[in-house]
């Protein structure tokens, strides 16, 4: 019993973590287009761990700055691809954007490869979320994309 309310409590702390703090902004949410600069190809198409680069533009459409706080990023084909994101899939982040701009952040996840397959070169789709903080409150924004390999 002790050891169920332990693990409850960690689960408590970690659904609090995640969550956005104050109001949701009621601003224009941001455009974002993710694409892969290294991936199974330029690794050799290992049949094991390996880790894919992705830059993701950010377009702040907003007339105050916006901070990227948190990105969930996971794959969604079955397993046989060119590769699957692993965990973790949350990544941390503090990156300022200011009022209408771009900036482009590098992230780079833990994947597994499938080796060299009929299926290697098709188009990897990534989903997750995206959190941002700004003065008026916070904005989260769903993406889903394809990624060429």
């Amino acid at each position: 019993m002790k050891r169920f309310a332990v693990a409850a409590a960690i689960l408590l702390a970690a659904a609090c973590a995640s969550t956005p703090k104050g109001p949701k902004a009621n601003i224009p949410a941001p455009d974002i287009d993710v694409e892969q600069t290294f991936g199974p190809g330029e690794a050799g198409y290992p049949d094991g761990p390996l880790e894919v680069k992705y830059e993701i533009r950010i377009v702040n459409k907003a007339t105050m700055p916006i901070t990227l706080k948190r990105l969930n990023l996971h794959t969604v084909n079955p397993p046989g691809g060119a590769y699957t994101l692993n965990p973790p899939f949350e990544h941390s982040f503090n990156i300022t954007i200011p009022p209408a701009s771009e900036q482009v952040v590098t992230l780079w996840a833990h994947a597994t490869g499938y080796g060299v397959s009929i299926r290697d070169r098709e188009p990897v789709t990534v989903k997750g979320f995206v959190y941002f903080d700004s003065p008026e409150g916070y904005v989260i924004k769903q993406i889903s994309q394809e990624v060429q390999q």
